[in-house]
C-alpha cells in the first residue's frame, strides 16, 4: 500500500513538474524597462496559438550585453545552443523545450552596437 502511494505521489509530482512555466531569464527582458527608449523597438505578436517577441536595437551595447547575459543564464535549460562569430556580427540561438513544445531563443548583434533579439513557440511552451 505505501509502495501504491509513493508511485501515485511520485506521478503526481512529475505532472506538476513539466506543467511549470520555463521561467526564462530572456522573458524578463519585455517587463516594460526599454519601452520608452529610442534605441528599441519591441514586437509582440500573438496568431493561432504562435507566440512572437522580438527587441530591435540600435546604436545600443549596454542593452545587447544585458540580452547577452539572459541568453547565458538561459543555457544550461536548452537542448541545443550555438554561437557564430562571423565577420559581420555574432550569432547566438537556443532551443529550450517545455510542455513538448520547443521554444527559440536568438540574438544577432552587428559590428555597430546595434542586433535583433527573438523569442518565439507555441502559446503552450511559455504555459
Amino acid at each position: 500500500m505505501k509502495r501504491l502511494i509513493f508511485i501515485i505521489l511520485s506521478i503526481a509530482t512529475a505532472f506538476t513538474a513539466f506543467a511549470n512555466p520555463p521561467k526564462l531569464n530572456v522573458e524578463s527582458l519585455f517587463d516594460g524597462r526599454y519601452n520608452n527608449n529610442k534605441s528599441v523597438t519591441i514586437s509582440i505578436y500573438k496568431n493561432n496559438g504562435n507566440y512572437y517577441r522580438g527587441i530591435t536595437i540600435k546604436n545600443n551595447p549596454q542593452i545587447i550585453k544585458k540580452i547577452a547575459e539572459a541568453i547565458e543564464k538561459d543555457a544550461p535549460k536548452a537542448s541545443d545552443y550555438s554561437d557564430h562569430q562571423c565577420a559581420d556580427g555574432q550569432y547566438t540561438s537556443l532551443q529550450i523545450i517545455n510542455n513538448g513544445e520547443t521554444i527559440f531563443i536568438g540574438l544577432q548583434r552587428d559590428k555597430h552596437d546595434g542586433g535583433f533579439f527573438f523569442i518565439q513557440g507555441k502559446e503552450k511552451a511559455f504555459k
